[in-house]
């Protein structure tokens, strides 16, 4: 069927086909080159773009900042006139040419969830990267075809063209935008589950130890089988991991979903030890992503449906479309046996305190929306995943406990699936509440205008005491910096904002500092300095306090005092008796059945 269903697209789509040639002539010049054939007929002017941004990283890249070297020419070779219409978009003066071919030089030099990278004989790229589109022709077919130094693998999310013959297709600007690819030299593994191919793709392969190699396919396969089984099976022919471990300086660690694929940045202290054993974020971001192939990718906000691939998207719903899927991240670890409920719970109380500890108060909502411009005193990009994983556990043992556990926040998903993504939609906030009521859920509208739209704090005792689940609250003051930092391409911790009436601001800290000392506490990237000045310093608010810092060339010595400020810490567990109600819904969730 497959092979039939590509001759019959072929010869009609056959001269709408783009045709995108991509190629790394100079890997020391860190440069993809770029070329691009469209069909041109009847038209006098083609007008070209590039990607904003893409679909998962919901932030404004314009990648169009790193082509250089851009120019056009006829299919007899001829060179034609363009200039630039907007931002991200070239207008090129077609000459009554039938095909256009342009091409340019795209710079990839930064690490990154969604900008291209060729370090030394490796690469990797997105496809909103370097995929130029037709302005109103998203539905055109696309064949890709890399050219590469010799000795060089290629692995892409695009299929590949039948007969095989190292060209690749995709059946719309959508899918091309969306296939992550590798070149160069990289480890490639690959397993089956329910009868699909799962690759995982990892550079350095150094880092991809048989010890590696071991735990990786064992916790994949079991975290595709819990979401496979609980989503109805997998919606993909072949899915890929494609996994940097970072050896240099870097703040943060994540992963991008896409259509049959993921790609994951992990320092490499962060990845896994030298017996194969990983780091603490590891299976909830493999499982998070994993599990973004429904909700996200196929399960999708209306606001979102179709891609504006110009401007910023704002959808109120990112709190399902993120928070929700980490918990069922979390809850996938445990049905598989890869956490023990222990480890669940763990991971709730540190949702929690990370939604009660923002500066303010917000809503789920209002994070969604503002993720797009990455607040100075509130990190939205982050609140809707901890305050979302906890409105799925809560909206699950809701539902549970109304219908005595005959339904589930996984019908809900399920629905979702079926009614809008399997007929070509996206779904608004009043579907997912009609959802949510028909499932059982109780008092929806309440719930919603309290929780999700408004900004009281979540119900967690009375909700988790229906699932068997104990909640405690304690109060506790510690010492309080006031900074935010990062890391610098040379190690150092940078400031990067400060808190008004903290000691930092005190002592006259600024953006941009380099922070050495802290008191007597030495400050560097491989050690909690944070926490060792908390413990040093605790109980001695009003002591006076130095700090060391570089600001430009110049060390400096400021002078302030120890600040502290109250937290609240949270404990999370299960009763040790629970009755046979609250223990079913428990089994329920941690088993991810219903029923009695």
């Amino acid at each position: 069927m497959r092979v039939l269903l590509a001759l019959l697209l072929a010869s009609p789509l056959a001269g709408q086909t783009v045709r995108y040639e991509v190629s790394v002539p100079a890997p020391e010049e860190r440069l993809f080159h770029v070329k691009a054939a469209f069909p041109a007929a009847a038209k006098e002017t083609l007008y070209l773009s590039l990607p904003a941004w893409s679909p998962g990283a919901y932030e404004i890249q314009n990648y169009a900042r790193y082509v250089r070297h851009f120019r056009a020419q006829s299919s007899a070779g001829r060179s034609l006139f363009w200039d630039r219409f907007d931002k991200d978009t070239w207008r090129v003066a077609t000459g009554k040419s039938e095909r256009v071919t342009v091409e340019f030089d795209y710079l990839a030099d930064t690490i990154d969830l969604s900008l291209a990278r060729i370090a030394g004989e490796f690469g990797e790229v997105l496809g909103t990267n370097i995929f130029l589109y037709e302005e109103g022709q998203l539905t055109r077919p696309a064949e890709v075809r890399f050219a590469l130094p010799a000795g060089w693998q290629v692995t892409t999310a695009l299929r590949p063209a039948l007969p095989a013959g190292g060209t690749y297709t995709a059946a719309s600007y959508d899918e091309l935008a969306d296939a992550m690819t590798f070149v160069g030299k990289y480890s490639l593994d690959s397993l089956q589950v329910e009868g699909r191919w799962i690759r995982i793709a990892v550079w350095p392969a150094a880092d991809y130890t048989p010890a590696v190699a071991r735990n990786m396919r064992a916790s994949v396969e079991k975290m595709a089988r819990i979401q496979d089984q609980l989503m109805g099976g997998p919606p993909y022919d072949v899915y890929t991991i494609f996994f940097n471990v970072i050896h240099e300086p870097i703040g943060f660690g994540g992963g991008l979903e896409h259509l049959a694929s993921q790609y994951d940045i992990m320092p490499a202290g962060a990845f896994a030890d030298q017996a194969g054993n990983f780091g603490d974020f590891m299976l909830p971001l493999l499982s998070h992503e994993f599990f973004h192939l429904w909700n996200v990718k196929r399960i999708r906000p209306a606001e979102m449906w179709p891609y504006d691939y110009h401007a910023e998207q704002y959808a109120p719903l990112l709190w399902w479309s993120e928070g929700v899927t980490d918990y069922y991240a979390d809850v996938t670890n445990l049905r598989a046996g890869l956490w023990t409920p222990e480890r669940f719970f763990a991971n709730t109380e540190q949702n929690i305190e990370q939604v009660e500890s923002t500066l303010e108060p917000w809503s789920e909502e209002d994070a969604s929306v503002a993720t797009w411009i990455n607040e100075v005193y509130v990190n939205s990009s982050q609140f809707y995943y901890w305050k979302g994983s906890l409105t799925g556990l809560l909206l699950d043992i809701s539902i549970r406990d109304a219908t005595d556990n005959a339904h589930s926040l996984d019908d809900v998903m399920r629905a979702l699936f079926t009614r809008y993504y399997k007929q070509g939609k996206g779904f608004r906030t009043a579907d997912l509440l009609a959802v949510l009521r028909e499932m059982g859920m109780p008092d929806v509208d309440g719930f919603y205008q309290r929780y999700i739209n408004g900004r009281d704090s979540l119900p967690y005792a009375a909700v988790f005491a229906k699932a068997g689940i104990a909640f405690a609250r304690q109060v506790t003051t510690t010492p309080f910096m006031g900074v935010s930092t990062g890391v610098s391409p040379q190690g150092q911790i940078v400031v990067q904002t400060v808190s008004p009436g903290s000691a930092a601001a005190e002592a006259g800290v600024q953006p941009g500092d380099v922070l050495n000392k802290v008191g007597e506490i030495a400050v560097t990237v491989d050690q909690d300095w944070a926490g060792a000045f908390r413990a040093r310093y605790k109980g001695q608010a009003g002591a006076p306090l130095t700090l060391g810092v570089l600001r430009g060339a110049q060390p400096m010595t400021l002078t302030t005092h120890v600040r502290e400020r109250q937290l609240f810490t949270f404990s999370v567990g299960a009763l040790p008796n629970p009755a046979p109600k609250p223990a079913k819904i428990w089994h329920g969730i941690a088993t991810g059945t219903t029923g009695s």
